[in-house]
């Protein structure tokens, strides 16, 4: 990926970098890339947990975990190649990055929350009961089931002047600094692939920073070293790529020899398995070299598809934060009912349809709430203001030339994720059209 020259930080992949303001549109497209199937898989994983089903649906979510890895990637070497040789202060920084992402995280833990006392239409808790339920999901991230990764980038925020501190202190050593991160990788993975203890707080322990210490390490150094790093890897694709895919094959042979037909061992499908791993390294690397062939061929930004990517850019922390959202109003409506009676033979074309629906819906909903005062709190984006037409005899009085341009500040570079331990609903699981199963993905 190949940094070029812009006048606006708009979305937190535009910072200073060594004294000089840059852009890598690489990032963006492998931000919308993972929000797209990471909306894929919640809207498919909340119909497709039948008997029929759950092994695909189960290989599927496996796959697509890379999300939050790729994110935490993306999330540290979009932070480094901002802030790493700025002078920025630990209390600047906070104020800035918590800014964006703090009042979103608040809002759509309360939203969630009492949506979903309406959908399930059980008797509401008193006030003691609500304001209880809120702080546990402000606490550990659950109010719906992508939460977690915000808290998981406040965790990154918190740490990153320490993490910008050791790197410095560390320069001339930072491979020792990246086999201290595979080790404390390696050490979580095996942790949670085979030991599994009956305590509570454990069971929250992968959404803790050292769960993705090598994504965040691999990201950050990938951005203090840039100039050497994107030449190298650009020199060595032809086996990258085959390495990277090799990993891949790996994880997906492993996932079929130890899966059948009703046998599905949570190391299989697990978001932290060992013999998920190689994957998810391989796929960080894949998108980092997509992202680098899209730099190359992406022109000045003027084609369909450039611009395609500049709108999903924009509005990728909206379709984050309010998907889950959709697809259970979705699901309310009757539409998934709908879907079965249609189709009732095949599951492609309801997932299909369903995804479509989640994904223009979704739009549509980020569209409107970027139009009105609430953008800052529900999507992390300053409010988008639609333009003037000119006045009689003068100029015209418009907003910034795009609408990117319209936030001054980065939004937060994170955001979603698949569901965090899928598991197939057991028999007399809520059926397909019910409130609780929209978020089977999750559960």
């Amino acid at each position: 990926m190949r940094p070029t020259s812009t006048r606006a930080a708009d979305r937190g992949d535009t910072e200073q970098v060594v004294g000089r303001r840059t852009r890598i549109h690489g990032v963006d497209l492998i931000r919308v890339s993972l929000f797209t199937l990471v909306l894929m898989v919640h809207a498919t994983g909340s119909i497709n947990w039948d008997p029929d089903h759950v092994r695909g649906m189960q290989f599927f979510t496996m796959m697509v975990h890379i999300a939050r890895y790729g994110f935490v990637f993306v999330t540290g070497f979009v932070l480094f190649l901002a802030y790493y040789r700025s002078p920025i202060t630990a209390s600047t920084f906070w104020r800035r990055r918590y800014g964006f992402v703090a009042a979103p995280y608040l809002a759509w833990s309360v939203i969630y929350v009492i949506t979903g006392y309406a959908f399930v239409r059980e008797p509401w808790p008193d006030a003691a009961g609500v304001t209880g339920d809120i702080g546990t999901a402000l606490l550990q991230g659950n109010a719906q089931y992508q939460m977690y990764f915000l808290l998981i980038s406040m965790q990154i925020y918190l740490l990153f002047p320490l993490v910008r501190m050791l790197l410095r202190r560390t320069e001339g050593h930072h491979g020792k600094v990246m086999a201290g991160a595979v080790a404390i990788q390696a050490g979580m993975f095996t942790l949670f692939s085979f030991y599994h203890p009956d305590l509570d707080w454990y069971g929250h322990m992968w959404k803790t920073l050292p769960t993705y210490a090598l994504f965040l390490v691999g990201g950050a150094l990938a951005a203090v070293h840039y100039e050497r790093f994107a030449p190298w890897v650009r020199r060595n694709r032809h086996w990258l790529m085959p390495l990277s895919l090799a990993g891949a094959a790996f994880t997906v042979v492993m996932f079929f020899v130890t899966t059948g037909d009703g046998h599905i061992p949570g190391l299989a499908y697990a978001a932290w398995s060992v013999q998920n791993l190689p994957w998810y390294l391989g796929a960080v690397a894949l998108f980092f070299i997509v992202g680098q062939a899209w730099d190359d061929r992406r022109g000045d930004g003027t084609g369909w598809g450039a611009r395609l990517v500049d709108y999903g850019a924009v509005r990728a922390f909206g379709i984050f934060a309010v998907h889950p959202l959709v697809i259970d109003l979705i699901h309310q409506s009757g539409f998934v009912d709908w879907l079965y009676a249609t189709y009732p033979d095949t599951t492609l074309q309801r997932s299909i349809l369903l995804v479509l629906v989640t994904l223009v819906a979704s739009l549509c909903l980020v569209e409107l709430i970027l139009y009105t005062p609430l953008a800052r709190v529900l999507v992390a984006h300053d409010r988008i203001r639609p333009r003037r037409k000119p006045r009689a005899g003068g100029e015209s009085t418009i907003p910034p030339a795009s609408k990117a341009d319209a936030c001054a500040e980065p939004a937060p570079a994170v955001p979603a994720e698949p569901a965090p331990s899928a598991t197939a609903p057991e028999a007399g699981a809520p059926a397909h059209g019910s409130p609780e199963h929209a978020g089977a993905a999750a559960r």
